[in-house]
């Protein structure tokens, strides 16, 4: 009886191809998992820009960003991306524009810390409607996302840095895009008539201050319609009073400064932001 020959050429060949098959499998999940990671990883620059996003077409409701029993979120800051009606009011309007007129009418517009609170939602969270989101009465913003494990308090504005969240005592609340040299804060808030940019006193308590340049000039240059209607970009002295104001500052696990913007000169950030 003849024996037969092994083929090795016809068991490596299926082999092979089945390595070819497990490697290209292994292959696509690591760069799927790559792309998930990335994904999870959230930047100041992020958050900066999307606190851009409603500004100069979103105009200032008591208790907008609010659910209806002004408790904590509401729809709108559960929701990713900007409200269609927000800007549909604003169009309704013109430089006359008295917020006492649309108390409550909370899905027009945002208030102050409806404002901060859409703006972190979008940053830290992928999907609508998730969790409680972060509308918080103004004042107590700073202290309860430290409670939250988000980042630090400071019970002064010294050293602040873009991305930093202030909250007045006074029950305001607003965002730090940059600070100037002279000692000014280049903010973003809520605040009537609406969503914008404004600049503080500098630290010798002058009210033509770096920032106020600042925002002026951002304000005439990408958002002219609103400028043409409200081109005050000052807010007083009370922004930056000691016995006021505290600040939050985000930590790395939350906020990544992947782009360096404590490093960078107020005309870089904003190079960074609006490029």
């Amino acid at each position: 009886m003849k024996k037969r020959k092994i083929r090795y050429d016809r068991i490596l060949l299926p082999i092979l191809i089945l390595c070819v098959i497990i490697f290209g499998i292994s292959s696509c999940h690591k760069t799927e998992e790559t792309k998930v990671q990335s994904k999870s990883i959230h930047t100041t620059t992020d958050f900066l820009k999307n606190a851009l996003k409603p500004v100069g077409q979103t105009l200032y409701i008591y208790g907008g960003g609010w659910n209806e029993a002004q408790t904590g979120s509401g729809t709108e800051a559960l929701t990713l991306g900007l409200s269609k009606e927000w800007k549909s009011f604003y169009d309704t309007q013109d430089n006359t524009y008295n917020y006492e007129n649309y108390m409550y009418e909370i899905h027009k517009g945002l208030d102050c810390s409806g404002y901060v609170g859409w703006t972190i939602y979008n940053t830290l969270e992928t999907k609508s409607n998730h969790g409680n989101g972060y509308v918080l009465k103004a004042e107590e913003m700073t202290k309860t996302f430290t409670n939250m494990k988000l980042g630090s308090y400071k019970d002064s504005i010294q050293n602040a840095k873009p991305g930093d969240i202030v909250s007045m005592a006074n029950a305001h609340v607003y965002i730090v895009l940059a600070v100037c040299e002279d000692g000014s804060l280049l903010i973003a808030h809520s605040s009537p008539p609406g969503v914008k940019i404004s600049g503080t006193y500098d630290q010798n308590g002058n009210s033509n201050s770096q920032a106020v340049e600042y925002a002026q000039k951002i304000m005439k240059t990408y958002y002219p319609d609103w400028y043409s209607r409200y081109p005050d970009c000052t807010v007083d002295s009370s922004f930056t009073e000691p016995s006021n104001v505290s600040l939050f500052h985000w930590n790395s696990k939350t906020l990544k400064d992947v782009d360096k913007l404590n490093s960078m000169t107020v005309n870089q950030i904003i190079q960074t932001l609006f490029q």
